[in-house]
């Protein structure tokens, strides 16, 4: 019997400027239990999205009973990111 495989769909794309030369690009994918209703984020080097250098979660606790969560984790990745990358 052959597994199915589950495809997660990207919610959306941001860039994040990291300094004057160089941006990278965050993905958001929902995440699964136990951390449902917040975001697996992926970092890539690259717009298209082929050159993957890190991963992070964005909790839900922080985004629970918001209007507009994807805003909230967008200003959290911009963020991590660039205190990862700085």
């Amino acid at each position: 019997m052959h597994e199915q495989l589950k495809i997660k769909t990207i919610m959306a794309i941001l860039k994040v400027q990291v300094n004057k030369r160089t941006a990278l690009y965050v993905t958001f994918t929902e995440d699964t239990k136990p951390n449902k209703g917040g975001y697996y984020c992926q970092v890539y080097a690259d717009p298209d999205l082929k050159y993957e250098l890190d991963g992070f979660t964005i909790e839900n606790s922080i985004l629970h009973g918001l209007a507009d969560p994807m805003a909230r984790a967008k200003v959290v990745a911009n963020s991590k990111v660039k205190a990862m990358y700085e």
